[in-house]
C-alpha cells in the first residue's frame, strides 16, 4: 500500500490495522457484507456507497451504518421484500417456530439442517458459510426442503411433535381447500403468489391429502400433508 511502518513491535501490527480500518475499502466491504446479508444477495451500489460513506464519516460506527441502511428507500422497497432466500438453519428453526413445535430431541433438528446442506460448525472456510441464495438453492436442495416440512408438519421427526388442529383448525374435515386457506394464512399471513396458488391448488385431489382410494369417499383431509406443501413453498423459504 506504498506505507512503511517503523512503529516497533506490537505497535506495527496495530499501525496497520488502523491504517487498514481507514482504508475506503474496508468501507465498501464492510457495507457491502451487511447489506448483502440484510436487504438482498446484490444490493444496490448506491445504497453500498451511502454506508460506506457513513462508515468513513462516523470513523467505523456500525451502528450509524446500519442506521443508514434501515432508513433508506432501498431497505423498504419492494424488490427487497423477501429477497433473501432462507438459509437451511433458519429454514428450520422457522419452521419449528412457525408450527410450535414441541421439541424433546433437538438433535434430529440439527441432523436435518445439515441434511438440507448447513452442517452445524462444520463449514471449512473460517469465514462461515454464505448466506446468499446460489449456496443453497438446487434441486435436491429443495426436495430436501420440501421433505423436512413435510415430514415435521406431520409429526414424522422423532422426538418433536405439533399441533395442527390448534394451528389450522380441526373442523376443516373434507375440505381440502379450506384447510389450504387456513394454512396459507396461519403461516403465510395469506401471502401466497397465483403461481404457488394453481401449484398447490392441483395437490387437493391428491389420495394422499383426502385419504381416499379409487372406489372409497373422502375420510378427512390430511393437515400434515397440506401444511407441509404450504411450509415448502417459495413465499416460506423466503426470509
Amino acid at each position: 500500500m506504498g506505507k512503511k511502518i517503523k512503529a516497533g513491535g506490537i505497535k506495527d501490527g496495530e499501525k496497520l490495522l488502523e491504517m487498514l480500518s481507514k482504508h475506503p475499502s474496508t468501507a465498501r466491504f464492510i457495507s457491502t457484507k451487511l447489506a448483502r446479508r440484510f436487504v438482498s444477495d446484490d444490493p444496490p451500489p448506491e445504497l453500498v456507497a451511502r454506508m460506506a460513506k457513513t462508515f468513513e464519516k462516523t470513523g467505523g460506527d456500525i451502528r450509524a451504518v446500519m442506521q443508514t441502511m434501515i432508513y433508506s428507500p432501498e431497505f423498504w422497497s419492494r424488490q427487497a421484500y423477501r429477497a433473501k432466500v432462507k438459509t437451511p438453519f433458519e429454514l428450520v428453526a422457522s419452521t419449528a417456530r412457525a408450527l410450535g413445535a414441541d421439541v424433546d430431541q433437538p438433535i434430529r433438528l440439527v441432523q436435518w439442517t445439515g441434511q438440507i446442506g448447513e452442517p452445524l460448525y462444520e463449514c471449512l472456510p473460517p469465514t462461515g458459510y454464505k448466506d446468499t441464495a446460489d449456496v443453497w438453492v438446487n434441486t435436491g436442495a429443495l426436495l430436501n426442503r420440501l421433505n423436512f416440512a413435510m415430514r415435521l408438519s406431520g409429526n414424522k421427526i422423532p422426538g418433536t411433535r405439533v399441533e395442527l388442529g390448534a394451528l389450522v383448525g380441526a373442523d376443516v374435515g373434507t375440505n381440502a381447500q379450506l384447510a389450504l386457506e387456513r394454512a396459507v394464512q396461519e403461516f403465510l399471513a395469506g401471502q401466497l403468489s397465483p403461481q404457488s396458488r394453481t401449484i398447490l391448488e392441483k395437490r387437493l385431489d391428491d389420495p394422499q391429502i383426502l385419504h381416499a382410494t379409487l372406489d372409497d369417499p373422502v375420510k378427512e383431509v390430511d393437515l400434515g400433508i397440506v401444511t407441509g406443501l404450504v411450509l415448502g413453498s417459495p413465499e416460506f423459504q423466503r426470509r
